[in-house]
């Protein structure tokens, strides 16, 4: 049965949906010590502290995320295209001093997720058809206000992840012969960080989150289709347990004002991917197929990230925004796969942020990138990796749009 699920070894690759928030994505991302908005809550809690005045200040909004990837054969030479799809997702964030120097918030994020779709009819369908994994980030957070120039933060991170997959079943003729399984489950983690200034022009901010570990314990696998002389072999339905462990991440960032209009930040990023090196699946016993657990290698790499942004204040109400960034793909040559196929990605970003009122600011931005080419070569001896001989090419989409609001 190990090739039944095989695929979901691709559901531990750079599946992240970018920053998490307008303004901040605007940026490209670099705001490890960027206090323009309270979005860089979620990248460093030691952000928290410089908002400690009497204001309560929310900011939210909503992303839709378009990837989209193409695939040649090795030996056929045909051109697919992903279907397409989008991946919606939201950000919210709230703010509060209680005292003067301790400040509380909460943010409620969606960063990890992909939503894969291939022609039910295409060469690797029985490596994969459709795929979906979406994940939610809860974090309560406390802020300290060290001293005037420096404040630190901590919070506390609640996980939920939702993970679905369908493929052909490959033996067989007919394309609507598949299976399918899914599960849920949710995992617990912490995020810690530290703000410094000196003098008005040169800040630096360091952050640490810890990996994530997403339990999913009620896992449910069902077949279509199979032949009922086949049926002790491919059982229409049973159930699993496994565990999706997300990174944790490092970040060191500098903002530096270069003039009084014009602000650089810069970010860099370590991903500790290097924790997902295999997949355990512990399947129950069903009909006359016994239990079993089965393990897929994977040995993925720590990553790093490079971003830089500048924000521009162009008029009193309107500020200007554009980010660069470079991610490293944490997927070695051996362990691509069509479920999600991630590449090293160079990218761009451009945004806004216009005053409506002075407490009142409508946010939006735009990023694409776009990743090298990746070439597969599936070996059919060994089946813990489950992939189809080719090359492909990815391109990402990310557009968002938000409130930041201060009462």
């Amino acid at each position: 049965m190990l090739p039944l699920f095989s695929g979901l070894t691709a559901a531990a690759s750079g599946f992240e949906t970018g920053p998490q928030g307008a303004r901040v994505l605007g940026l490209g991302g670099a705001s490890t010590a960027y206090i323009g908005s309270i979005a860089g809550l979620s990248v460093n809690p030691g952000l928290l502290g410089q908002w400690g005045d009497s204001l309560t200040r929310l900011s939210f909004g909503g992303f839709g995320q378009i990837r989209r990837s193409s695939y040649i054969g090795q030996d056929t030479y045909k051109r697919t295209d992903q279907d397409l799809t989008v991946l919606p997702g939201g950000y919210f964030y709230a703010t509060r001093a209680v005292s003067k120097r301790v400040s509380v918030g909460l943010a409620l994020t969606s960063p990890y997720g992909y939503h894969t779709k291939w022609p039910d009819t295409w060469e690797g369908r029985s490596v994969i058809q459709e795929s979906q994994l979406n994940t939610y980030f809860a974090q309560p957070t406390v802020g300290i206000r060290l001293s005037d120039n420096f404040s630190a933060g901590v919070g506390f991170v609640y996980a939920y992840g939702k993970y679905s997959q369908r493929r052909a079943l490959g033996q067989y003729d007919a394309t609507n012969t598949s299976y399918q399984f899914s599960s849920s489950g949710s995992g617990y983690g912490v995020n810690v960080g530290l703000y410094g200034r000196s003098g008005d022009n040169l800040a630096f901010g360091i952050s640490y989150r810890s990996g994530v570990r997403l339990k999913m314990n009620n896992g449910t696998i069902g077949t279509s289709g199979v032949p009922a002389r086949d049926a002790a072999l491919y059982p229409a339905s049973s159930s699993f347990k496994t565990q999706i462990n997300l990174p944790s991440t490092l970040s060191v960032g500098l903002a530096d004002r270069i003039t009084k209009n014009l602000l650089l930040t810069f970010d860099f990023t370590l991903n500790g991917w290097s924790t997902l090196d295999s997949l355990r699946l512990d399947v129950a016993a069903s009909g006359t197929a016994p239990a079993q657990r089965l393990s897929t290698a994977r040995r993925y790499e720590d990553a790093l990230a490079f971003r830089v942004g500048a924000e521009y204040q162009a008029s009193p109400k309107l500020t200007l925004l554009g980010g660069l960034n470079y991610d490293e793909s944490p997927i070695r040559d051996e362990y691509i796969n069509p479920e999600f196929i991630d590449a090293n990605r160079l990218g761009a970003s451009a945004g806004l942020s216009y005053q409506l009122t002075p407490r009142f600011a409508l946010e939006g931005a735009y990023a694409f990138s776009y990743g090298q080419q990746r070439l597969s070569r599936a070996n059919p001896l060994n089946a813990t990796v489950s992939n189809v001989g080719g090359t492909y090419r990815t391109a990402t989409s990310t557009a968002s749009i938000g409130l930041a609001v201060a009462f």
